[in-house]
């Protein structure tokens, strides 16, 4: 696996999977019977003319820039934004390839997400991701769904085809990534239960997968340099199950181990959304080890209030 490759492993983890191209399979034509039947999206033509869901109010910020780092050599940045209120979320989101990463490949990534919650959990929810490759090499995929509806809106540039149906049934209860990001790393669990101890269905408009958390307990991280986080975290191994939507033969996008580190948000600055935040993500494959830390970490309350968590005294 290269370092490229690892890099992206780790990259999925802080944020979300895009969306592959594949090819056709003979299925009924859009939007016909025949087609609701097999599969939860509704192909669109055209981008919506606008994000359909509202920016939360009162929001609390989390803002982070995490450095990836592989056997000492620097291969790239992720910069995350996300805001959440109790009522809804947004987040902002954008991969580069850094330093020896470029010898390999210009690819960089950018998303925008937007969702609300209904009892704690995600209800209605907005995503639009592009990857850019190369000029001649670019993809384009928007997805939402309204609170309680069973199908997806879903505009791909260019479109893309299918592999295997993803039925009405088989997305129920799922996500898109970003969604997901929100759901694995940030919100509450019931007193007494560990953050890592999650399961969150993910559907990204042509594949179902289940992204499944493990508790390993926690860990002391020291400070990689400076504005990155030290103390304890919980260590959270991250795995991902193919559900439907996959070739037989095609493989997840996380391969190797992989594991998340989220530390509670202090009590000053938790709310009933935002309860933890993830400081670090540690992806193994091979000899390969891609460390990719939280650089100035920073939590920004409505009332304007801040911490850098990269700046406080060890715990």
């Amino acid at each position: 696996m290269g370092r490229r490759a690892l890099f992206a492993s780790a990259a999925f983890a802080s944020c979300a999977l895009a969306p592959l191209m594949a090819q056709a399979a003979d299925y009924p034509a859009w939007g016909s019977d025949g087609w609701k039947a097999l599969f939860a999206v509704d192909i669109a033509d055209q981008q919506l003319d606008k994000m359909p869901v509202p920016e939360p109010v009162d929001a609390t910020r989390y803002k982070v820039t995490y450095k990836g780092e592989i056997a000492g050599f620097d291969v790239g940045r992720i910069f995350v934004d996300v805001n959440a209120s109790p009522n809804a979320y947004e987040v902002g989101y954008k991969m580069e390839q850094k330093g020896i990463a470029r010898w390999f490949s210009d690819a960089e990534a950018t998303t925008k997400a937007r969702g609300t919650f209904q009892d704690g959990k995600i209800a209605a929810h907005y995503y639009l991701n592009h990857d850019y490759e190369r000029d001649d090499d670019q993809q384009y995929v928007e997805i939402f769904r309204r609170a309680n509806e069973a199908r997806m809106h879903l505009w791909t540039k260019p479109q893309y085809k299918f592999y295997q149906p993803v039925s009405e049934a088989m997305a129920k209860g799922a996500v898109d990534p970003m969604a997901a990001f929100v759901a694995l790393a940030f919100t509450p669990m019931p007193a007494g239960e560990s953050p890592c101890t999650r399961t969150v269905k993910v559907f990204d408009g042509r594949r179902r997968f289940d992204l499944q958390m493990t508790d390993e307990g926690t860990e002391k991280i020291r400070k990689g340099g400076k504005g990155r986080f030290s103390g304890v975290a919980h260590k959270c191994r991250l795995e991902q199950a193919k559900v439907a939507g996959y070739r037989e033969k095609d493989a997840g996008d996380i391969e190797g181990d992989l594991w998340v580190y989220l530390t509670p948000v202090p009590e000053e600055f938790r709310t009933e959304i935002m309860a933890y935040v993830p400081v670090m993500v540690v992806a193994k494959r091979g000899i390969f080890t891609a460390r990719v830390e939280g650089k100035n970490p920073t939590l920004t309350a409505p009332d304007g209030r801040t911490i850098n968590l990269g700046a406080k005294a060890k715990r």
